[in-house]
């Protein structure tokens, strides 16, 4: 160990200092001006206060730190000296004794701790700039930097999530007395930190203010400190005191973006009234007219609505706030912030087809981790549903309605229809070439004129009919930035996987009109495009009120439910009564009217409709809740009495008693026939009959659990032990097969016509089993005018086919006749390889339907070789 003299600590500082820590301190210093170029600042949200909280800054520094890190280990390994230096005789003085009492002589080594742990928070190495601190902390006890070591300590606290320890050092500090000027701005800004993470906004900015009047506050600390002040008092509601914090970062000559966000963020805190609108609108007005804000216009027309709107002019307001949904191209967070300021306008109104939209254009824009995401998806997602039934209820009145119609009116008024559309194209097809001449940015969205969307007319848009509740939007914007969409789930995004028609999926405008043949797009400038959806027929007219009278019950439900307006669920439940006095819904909508009268304060409509009800449906559970208000708590007792009853029989199938089983299993069905239990009972009673009768007879129950309960977690489970048996037991699997082709060739008719059918396998010579099965007939069949057809039957056979017979046993007496020359016919061809057969003529419609040989072979063999059996 080497000595420690006052020549060895004066060599050791010196090196220390000015070969190792000075290079350290210095990659340190880069490493923090690389980290500033390399941070992406998110102006959405509070800025960091330090640099290293971003996590993107990491990688860019983490070189420069590594070799800050490395030197101040130099220092540390090299450099430290722990021996006590000689202690002279005599009386020593306080200071003496404090110097002979430290652990390290070397004054740089102190420092190199401090500049290793600091190095470790801008990797992100937060656990171990901790270890680092301490480290201090106990090496360093009564030097001053303990009070820089305690700051830094609660900064990597509060990375790590452990605010409480970080609250009580900053506490601890706060008490400490003779703390050094030098650090109160690390401490100050420490204070800042904790609070901001704590949302405790005003005391951030109270500490924050501290900072800025500390010592050493370098120009680019001024202008982040002061544009982090000033989003401090807009979250705290001090707008005047925000407003002078983003007018100062402006002064300071910040970079473009800062300066830029500031100036539109002085917008957003402007307050009615202040006299500061006019300037501010005169400098956003400006700012749009700025080449570099082409990519920022969003931003300014969001804050020039937001001018618009606390000055009270809404409709302008939506404008603006429209043009910067339709500018904002890169930045998917303005997007849907505007978007979803849209919507929230458009709730209150309300309009909720347009908040619909927006909604759905605010949830696909905007980051998963916005504050109440899954709220605005729940929300974004009952409007869409309202939004499917309505436009489901227009469209069939409207269809209804024409169908109703002398045949000369309906077609009149379409006739109407397609001249507008006609009109509506050229007029798009114009405003297409103006814009294309127009070189301002964007201007294509805001001036056109194309009320039915870019494209749409040609793509078989939406059915005209539909489209006037998209044209109800009365937003140009709009339609020129999405065109005139259905609007439904994911209307905005391209890979939806159905093509958006009318509002239903079956019978679309762009079906085929006959069942032959490639589908057909029908062109929306002919009549046929129209008339395809409307209900002509009695089926028809019955399958759209049903359409209807689905929509007007769940658009019901929905304003009651989801969305809480009571009124318009009152109108959509009094329609549907109108509408459908006693359909589906009908005891349905007289309780959730008494309901929702009771809510708006209106006892005598309440009363009305529950007596209509009680009246009407007495046998309802809607009637039942009315008259009992225990009826929920009964319903649930006898669900407790129907799980207690299967409990017993699960306990006897497993002690072995599948006779008892059986019996109380059958007992249950029979008993509590619509309980979602009974298929865990029919499950259960089919393993018992296994267990009783063997697997042929469970599979049978298990086949009739299928059919009856499809979708349940029993049905699965059967289907796999079906499966099972399938595949492991061949007379199961005979028996299936046979019974299979039993359903799919259920008719036997052997006096109607027949034809003799050779299917022969694929890799035999077809041709020449044609020639000389041709010959043979020449030779012996001539005079029944045979015709003989190739089939390119599946991937397994080849089928020829002979036609035609009186019936089946004429087809037979061929078959045996060509059977005996089949060395002849089919000369060098195993018999393993190809199959004769006859059949009727439906059967093989049906065959050539199915194109699978070995199901009507087990028809076969049972009706016309083996009949007996």
């Amino acid at each position: 160990m080497e000595k420690n003299t006052s020549l060895s600590r004066n060599y050791h500082n010196l090196t220390s200092h000015y070969n190792v820590y000075f290079n350290g301190n210095e990659s340190y210093k880069k490493g923090i001006e690389r980290a500033g170029n390399a941070i992406r600042n998110d102006y959405t949200r509070v800025l960091n206060l330090f640099l290293y909280e971003d996590e993107s800054v990491h990688g860019a520094v983490n070189a420069d730190m590594q070799r800050a890190i490395d030197k101040a280990t130099k220092v540390i390994t090299f450099h430290s000296i722990t021996a006590k230096p000689k202690v002279k005789a005599g009386d020593q003085s306080p200071k003496q004794k404090a110097f002979f009492e430290k652990k390290e002589f070397n004054k740089w080594v102190d420092d190199s701790y401090m500049l290793m742990g600091k190095a470790y928070m801008y990797q992100g190495e937060y656990f171990l700039a901790v270890e680092t601190f301490k480290h201090v902390l106990v090496t360093f006890p009564a030097e001053e930097i303990r009070f820089l070591a305690l700051t830094w300590l609660a900064r990597a606290y509060i990375m790590t999530g452990e605010m409480r320890e970080a609250e009580r050092i900053l506490s601890s500090l706060s008490t400490e007395s003779g703390f050094p000027d030098d650090y109160l701005k690390a401490y100050h800004t420490t204070w800042a930190d904790y609070y901001m993470k704590t949302e405790s906004y005003q005391r951030s900015a109270e500490h924050l203010e501290q900072a800025l009047q500390a010592k050493r506050v370098s120009k680019d600390e001024k202008i982040r400190f002061t544009y982090i002040l000033a989003q401090l008092y807009e979250k705290s509601g001090q707008n005047e005191l925000a407003l002078d914090r983003y007018r100062r970062v402006t002064r300071f000559n910040p970079p473009y973006e800062m300066a830029f966000n500031a100036r539109v963020s002085m917008a957003e805190v402007y307050e009615s009234g202040s006299g500061d609108s006019q300037e501010l609108k005169k400098l956003l007005t400006k700012m749009l007219r700025d080449s570099k804000n082409k990519e920022y216009k969003d931003q300014i027309y969001f804050a020039l609505g937001n001018i618009a709107f606390k000055e009270g002019e809404r409709d302008k307001a939506i404008e603006y706030y429209q043009l910067s949904v339709s500018s904002s191209v890169q930045n998917h967070y303005q997007k849907g912030f505007s978007s979803l300021t849209l919507a929230e306008i458009f709730y209150e109104q309300p309009d909720y087809i347009l908040s619909a939209a927006y909604y759905d254009s605010a949830v696909s824009f905007l980051n998963r981790d916005y504050p109440g995401y899954n709220n605005l998806t729940s929300l974004s997602a009952s409007l869409g549903g309202l939004v499917r039934n309505v436009n489901t209820f227009e469209l069939e009145d409207s269809l209804q309605m024409l169908a109703a119609l002398p045949e000369e009116q309906r077609l009149s008024i379409i006739d109407g229809i397609i001249e507008q559309v006609k009109k509506e194209e050229q007029e798009a097809r114009e405003a297409e070439q103006q814009a294309m001449q127009d070189r301002a940015y964007n201007q294509s969205m805001l001036y056109g004129n194309n009320p039915l969307g870019s494209g749409g007319a040609e793509q078989g848009g939406a059915w005209y009919f539909y489209n006037l509740n998209a044209k109800s939007f009365g937003q140009p914007e709009f339609r020129m930035k999405w065109g005139d969409r259905t609007l439904e789930d994911n209307w905005r995004r391209k890979n939806k996987q159905t093509i958006s028609g009318t509002a239903r999926s079956e019978g679309t405008a762009e079906d085929t009109i006959s069942g032959e043949g490639a589908p057909r797009i029908l062109d929306n400038k002919s009549r046929e495009y129209y008339l395809v959806n409307v209900p002509l027929t009695d089926s028809a007219m019955e399958q759209s009120h049903l359409r209807l009278e689905d929509a007007l019950y769940n658009m019901g439900l929905i304003y009651k439910d989801n969305l809480l307006d009571y009124r318009e669920s009152v109108s959509a439940f009094e329609e549907l009564l109108t509408r459908y006095p006693a359909g589906r819904y009908a005891a349905s909508a007289m309780y959730h009217l008494h309901e929702l009268y009771n809510i708006l304060q209106q006892p005598d409509m309440a009363g009305t409709y529950k007596a209509r009800l009680l009246s009407e449906y007495p046998d309802t559970h809607q009637s039942k809740l009315l008259n009992n208000p225990n009826y929920i708590r009964e319903l649930e007792e006898e669900e407790q009495k129907v799980v207690r009853f299967y409990e017993g029989v699960y306990n006897r199938y497993q002690q072995g008693d599948y006779q008892g089983v059986i019996t109380d299993a059958t007992r249950a069905i029979e008993q509590y026939g619509g309980d979602p239990l009974v298929p865990k009972f029919k499950y259960i009673r089919a393993l018992a009959v296994g267990a009783v009768s063997g697997k042929e007879e469970m599979k049978t129950e298990m086949d009739s659990l299928i059919a009856q309960h499809p979708g349940v977690e029993e049905s699965e489970r059967a289907r796999e032990i079906v499966d099972y048996l399938y595949e492991t037991f061949p007379v199961i699997r005979e028996a299936e097969e046979a019974r299979v082709a039993e359903e799919i060739y259920s008719v036997y008719a052997p006096e109607a016509t027949h034809y003799f059918l050779i299917a022969l396998d694929g890799r035999e010579n077809l041709n020449q089993v044609n020639f000389d099965l041709l010959n043979y007939n020449l030779d012996h069949f001539n005079q029944y005018n045979l015709e003989i057809e190739k089939m390119d039957f599946s991937s397994a056979y080849d089928l020829l086919v002979v036609r035609e017979f009186n019936n089946a046993a004429a087809a037979g007496r061929y078959l045996q006749v060509i059977a005996e020359n089949s060395e002849q016919i089919l000369a060098g061809i195993p018999p393993s390889q190809y199959r004769m057969m006859i059949i009727s003529e439906e059967n093989f419609e049906i065959l050539t339907g199915q194109r699978e040989i070995n199901p009507y072979d087990l028809f076969y063999k049972k009706h016309y070789q083996n009949p007996e059996e």
